[in-house]
């Protein structure tokens, strides 16, 4: 329950498990924070770097050597869950993708996720790359609480830019009742992972998976 924090229904809600994509929502969560700071502008352009073309996984429309403005750059992160997109993110942020781990591991810290830790910022597999049910779920509180101003870009189902376009992974959104957010995630390690909310009638619930087998349970 968003409101109270009151556990509704839970199961091995401290499991460790690999969040997969659901890490770039703690990447999001920093980028807003500097958004909000002052730090970083959305209309900021962006460098793509090596690195950050060159990344593993789902990917985005970038290429390196182009400046990128820093809500296009949000959205790819978000809406098509772009490793590079994250990456040139994480970066602008860190100086340097290692860097910026340790700020997500700090602010995880701070919010009370006191069982996970981040490798990197776009969820690709790590030997220290974890998080639990219940730790994504007082993220995904944070993140409501916070930056409501910002919140929207996960509830976006679809963006274009330049001659790329991308659709979100979360088809829950649109088509369950109350639905407005937040992220999906997979990897072959994590299996299919899930982090949302919902509202109805004035009240607002998270719901967290993690580790599923198949893809549809997701939607059900």
């Amino acid at each position: 329950d968003y409101d109270s924090g009151r556990v509704l229904a839970e199961a091995n809600a401290d499991e460790r498990m690999e969040p997969a994509s659901l890490t770039k929502i703690m990447t999001a969560y920093l980028a807003f924070d500097a958004l909000k700071e002052g730090r970083l502008k959305l209309d900021e352009e962006i460098p793509v770097s090596e690195h950050a073309w060159r990344s593993e996984g789902s990917r985005s429309f970038v290429q390196v050597g182009t400046r990128i403005p820093a809500e296009v750059l949000i959205k790819g992160m978000i809406v098509q869950s772009g490793n590079d997109a994250t990456i040139a993110i994480a970066e602008r942020l860190g100086g340097t993708e290692d860097a910026f781990a340790q700020m997500m591991n700090a602010y995880a810290q701070k919010l009370g996720m006191k069982n996970t830790h981040f490798d990197n910022s776009t969820g690709l597999p790590g030997a220290t790359h974890y998080t639990t049910a219940r730790d994504m779920a007082i993220l995904s509180q944070a993140l409501w609480r916070d930056f409501p101003e910002y919140y929207h870009y996960f509830q976006t189902p679809s963006f274009s830019w330049r001659r790329g376009s991308a659709r979100s992974h979360n088809r829950l959104i649109g088509s369950v009742e109350g639905v407005d957010g937040i992220k999906t995630g997979y990897t072959r390690a994590s299996g299919f992972n899930l982090a949302t909310m919902a509202e109805r009638d004035g009240r607002r619930v998270i719901v967290v998976v993690l580790g599923g087998d198949v893809e549809n349970p997701r939607q059900a």
